[in-house]
């Protein structure tokens, strides 16, 4: 990256190959370029992931971010259906138990049901922080499905969370999955990570505000498995199956 680019190596990498004392954590481990990372993926998670190589940058595309200017749309394997072009406004806090995942904030008025939009009461205080997904299943084969997720809001485990309450939690995933349903994968596929995927991002040059598109081609694993739920795939939706040869 460092020897390609016209804008030369960046601010954070030092062409001597030395490392400063406040470019290191606290194991000695060399950052390098971990302060120009403008976001995150989740462990296991595969994609588009947007790394600044000048303050500047870092800055500029933060704000992006934040000012909700870029467009990010995911792939996931669930189990179960979703449903078709659903729209979960459901806002997310920290698990009261367990500190380290999310959940969504319950909701005294939710529609038993769990299906069509859903979402909060302006009326009655909001809990947790706003989460806003738009999900759409594109195959199912009765057991699986290969889902589309564009998501609005970027707050942790998001979609991980959102696809749990509806009760299609994404495959593999060992957090917010289904034990026996992870188990399978492990042993069949020897996948042991959620099979999710960041798949197209879509935001602005930091310096000439072009308006970029990235696309992810899917990992082998995932890709073997959305091709068994979506045989057809490379001709029903070439723009996802074939983004490793656009």
């Amino acid at each position: 990256l460092k020897e390609k680019s016209p804008y030369g190596s960046g601010d954070f990498h030092k062409d001597d190959g030395d490392v400063d004392a406040d470019k290191m954590d606290e194991t000695g481990e060399a950052t390098y370029f971990r302060p120009g990372v403008v976001h995150r993926l989740d462990k296991g998670t595969t994609g588009v992931i947007v790394v600044s190589k000048t303050n500047e940058a870092l800055a500029t595309l933060s704000e992006s971010f934040a000012q909700r200017r870029v467009k990010k749309t995911y792939m996931a394997i669930t189990v179960g259906n979703p449903g078709k072009q659903v729209v979960i406004d459901k806002p997310i806090e920290r698990h009261p138990v367990h500190r380290q995942k999310m959940r969504v904030v319950p909701d005294p008025h939710r529609n038993s049901s769990g299906r069509g939009f859903v979402g909060h009461d302006p009326l009655t205080p909001q809990r947790g922080r706003r989460a806003l997904s738009m999900v759409d299943t594109l195959s199912f084969d009765g057991k699986l499905s290969l889902v589309q997720v564009r998501i609005e809001t970027g707050r942790t485990h998001q979609i991980r969370v959102h696809l749990q309450d509806r009760h299609t939690p994404i495959y593999g995933d060992d957090v917010y999955g289904l034990s026996d349903w992870n188990k399978r994968l492990r042993t069949t596929q020897g996948i042991e990570r959620p099979l999710l995927h960041a798949h197209r991002l879509e935001i602005d040059h930091p310096v000439s505000g072009e308006r970029m598109v990235f696309v992810a081609p899917f990992a082998d694993d995932m890709l073997r498995i959305a091709k068994s739920i979506c045989p057809h795939g490379d001709e029903e939706f070439p723009e996802i199956f074939n983004a490793a040869t656009d």
